[in-house]
């Protein structure tokens, strides 16, 4: 079974409009979407119990260089264990984008492991980029769904777009849009259980 629904979420202020709220389920997942930002509300996906629970948290400009990762606490290209990652290269988390190969045909550019729950979360895209954020700046005084408590690394984000500072930088994918121009760029994610 598959179904779309449309709510309203609430509206913004000084009457700038409505914000409403869609919602995708099947048999395997559950995602709620408001039109504001298409922002992903709540992500239910199933462990390996077949038990369904929200995967998202609920709430991240870089300049910089492109620059190889091989040998340095950027090589995510095989798997690790992110807690023991950090740790292991002394780093507080991550708020990069990442480069990927150059492509507007569907690549393949992360993939994510719970070892608990045996979730998985792949991630393809039409973009050049992919933004890792680590919930660097989360400290527990949070609080979310449910009265959960989100301290530092608690969750994480994978945002797939284009490089930052594209604009003002002529060696990076384009990213202007021109008059008549189309923006076509499609993000999946594809969730299964290990």
């Amino acid at each position: 079974m598959v179904s779309v629904t449309r709510a309203v979420f609430g509206d913004l202020p000084s009457g700038a409009g409505t914000v409403e709220k869609f919602q995708l389920q099947s048999d395997l997942l559950k995602v709620d979407i408001i039109s504001w930002g298409c922002t992903i509300t709540a992500l239910e996906a199933k462990d390996r119990q077949g038990r369904a629970s929200d995967v998202v948290l609920g709430f991240a400009e870089l300049e910089g260089e492109v620059a190889p990762v091989q040998g340095t606490a950027f090589d995510l290209r095989k798997p690790v264990e992110l807690g023991k990652h950090l740790q292991e290269f002394h780093i507080n988390g991550f708020d990069h984008n990442f480069c990927l190969k150059g492509s507007k045909e569907k690549h393949f550019c992360a993939r994510v492991h719970h070892a608990g729950s045996g979730r998985v979360l792949e991630v393809y895209t039409t973009q050049p980029g992919i933004q890792f954020y680590t919930g660097n700046f989360l400290d527990g005084t949070l609080k979310g769904k449910s009265g959960a408590v989100y301290p530092k690394h608690s969750g994480f984000c994978l945002e797939t777009q284009n490089w930052p500072d594209a604009v003002h930088q002529p060696n990076f994918p384009p990213v202007l849009l021109r008059p008549g121009e189309e923006y076509d760029h499609t993000t999946w994610l594809k969730f299964s259980v290990a």
